[in-house]
């Protein structure tokens, strides 16, 4: 569960492997590169994680799943 955050707080990260997504509940940003989608409920993303990305809450609280997977070294 995530709280929206302030335009100022989000922050890009990135790190080796791929990370998938599920929204339950609410609405989630994901920036990806210097591109912008927004996920509603039963919307999902898959993405190599290498490239800067951000998700959050915006325009209230949201519910997601995130399986992320690290190469391994």
């Amino acid at each position: 569960e995530m709280l929206p955050e302030a335009e100022s707080d989000r922050k890009l990260s990135s790190h080796e492997g791929e990370e998938f997504i599920l929204v339950t509940q609410g609405k989630v940003l994901l920036r990806y590169g210097k591109e912008d989608s927004v996920l509603e409920p039963g919307d999902t993303a898959y993405y190599n994680s290498i490239v800067p990305a951000y998700v959050g809450a915006v325009g209230g609280d949201a519910q997601f799943y995130a399986g992320i997977y690290y190469p391994p070294y």
